[in-house]
């Protein structure tokens, strides 16, 4: 592996934080990343193992899903509503319902969470509450 010139480095070294740690391993500075791959300033490809840690199960920059999202960001849509109704949250609900819940009779409805970890965490409380029938988490 290559590594960076230290100056490309030190703004991480010097303002961000210590706890950030794996990361670390790799004296490199990635500059883009199209499907599998992820490319550092100097034109070296690595191959992506953590894939978004997980949530990238489409790969960097998937063209089908990148031209979707650049048409609608095009289009004004609306890229943050928290929970209101908007035609993108009811374009999403009526194909999971239709190819998800409907085919299988399940009768579930949908959480989103907010934006936050702590939105993430009441979620998840609302939701042990619900399932065992307490008013309290301990």
């Amino acid at each position: 592996m290559k590594t960076t010139n230290p100056h490309a480095l030190s703004v991480f070294e010097s303002l961000e934080s210590e706890v950030r740690s794996y990361c670390r391993g790799w004296p490199v500075v990635f500059d883009h990343a199209l499907g599998a791959r992820l490319t550092d300033e100097d034109g070296h490809s690595y191959l992506d193992f953590f894939a978004g840690a997980g949530s990238l199960n489409y790969g960097h920059n998937n063209p089908v899903l990148k031209r979707a999202l650049i048409d609608y960001i095009e289009r004004d849509g609306i890229t943050h509503g928290l929970d209101m109704a908007t035609t993108a949250k009811r374009a999403f609900l009526e194909t999971f319902e239709n190819v998800i819940l409907r085919p299988r009779d399940l009768p579930y409805k949908v959480m989103f969470p907010g934006p936050t970890g702590t939105n993430a965490v009441e979620s998840a409380l609302k939701l042990a509450r619900k399932v065992k029938g307490r008013e309290s988490v301990v």
